[in-house]
């Protein structure tokens, strides 16, 4: 009996042996452990792109490279997440807005109305401007794999229906952190300040902000739905969502997973486009289901209350931003 139940122990000890065997044989199995930080929840384009770059590089890895997901700021927000990238202490990071604290030509993206649509962003971003911003961006330290879809951005508050920029009018308005982005809001009457994304919904909630301005998918991932009364669709923004890997982390690779990592960041870009076509769909639905009331803003009064602000910055940044703005809306 003795010696059975011994037996019995030393088979145990001995799966079990095999299963932590298998296990550490599984983790340490990959060369490069990445962490991926993003700000907002998993759920919207930025899930979407992540879950699918996380799938495609370990696929197109053989497993060489493991990537594991932060969201909702988990491994700090934006500002940062890309000091952290530049330092070499956090792999990948995902940046919307705030790329221009780094580079603060890329404000010219961030410009109302510049971009007319999704085929515009398209050619712009995937020809020389592209490669121009990745060479600027790599001398930061930081190296873009690809150039995301955040979404074209709209406008919630809790104080009227926004048709006109002049509805605005001492509505507290929370933006990112975007020197532009608060002349914009200023610029249409709003009192406008920056505020890191994962506080923003307490701020609703109490008050802190009446309103906001986020891509439409944002207003469910974010239970925005819950603060705030109003939803008007403007249209006023689209923003360029930046994977970006530190290029420390990216030089120890070998050339095969550096290629493999381009080339599924270009692939995950798709899949945030196709996320976001689908939000813009079905967000007017979502948001009157939950009571919000919704309208279409005069998008001819926004874009004839924007175009000063274009040659204000090209005033303030100089030749550089006048060229770049020329090529941008005239593509």
């Amino acid at each position: 009996m003795r010696q059975s139940t011994s037996l019995k122990t030393i088979a145990a000890l001995s799966i079990t042996v095999a299963f932590l065997c298998s296990s550490m044989s599984i983790v340490s199995a990959a060369e490069f452990n990445l962490r991926y930080n993003a700000p907002i929840a998993d759920g919207g384009p930025h899930g979407a792109g992540m879950q699918a770059f996380k799938q495609c590089v370990e696929e197109k890895s053989g497993g060489r490279v493991a990537i594991k997901l932060f969201f909702s700021g988990a491994l700090g927000a934006q500002l940062d997440s890309i000091e952290a990238a530049q330092a070499g202490t956090l792999d990948i990071v995902q940046i919307d807005t705030p790329i221009t604290t780094i580079d603060p030509l890329l404000s010219v993206f961030g410009l109302p109305f510049i971009f007319r649509d999704r085929a515009h962003v398209d050619a712009v971003l995937n020809g020389p401007i592209g490669d121009m911003v990745r060479q600027r961006l790599v001398a930061k330290g930081v190296r873009p794999l690809g150039f995301w879809e955040g979404g074209f951005r709209h406008i919630t508050n809790n104080v009227r229906p926004i048709n006109t920029p002049s509805d605005l009018k001492g509505v507290k308005m929370r933006t990112p952190g975007s020197k532009i982005r608060i002349k914009i809001f200023t610029t249409y009457g709003a009192n406008a300040s920056a505020l890191p994304f994962p506080e923003l919904y307490s701020a609703l909630q109490m008050g802190v902000y009446d309103g906001q301005e986020n891509p439409a998918e944002v207003l469910k991932t974010a239970k925005f739905y819950e603060v705030q009364k109003y939803l008007s669709l403007t249209g006023h923004v689209y923003t360029v969502s930046y994977p970006l890997i530190s290029e420390g982390v990216y030089q120890k690779m070998p050339w095969d997973l550096q290629l493999a990592l381009r080339q599924c960041g270009d692939k995950a870009g798709e899949a945030t486009v196709a996320f976001s076509v689908d939000a813009d769909k079905n967000v007017v639905d979502f948001a009157k289901s939950q009571g919000m009331q919704v309208n279409q803003a005069d998008v001819g009064a926004f874009i004839a209350a924007s175009l000063p602000i274009w040659g204000e910055l090209g005033k303030d940044m100089g030749a550089d931003a006048v060229k770049l703005i020329d090529i941008v809306s005239s593509n």
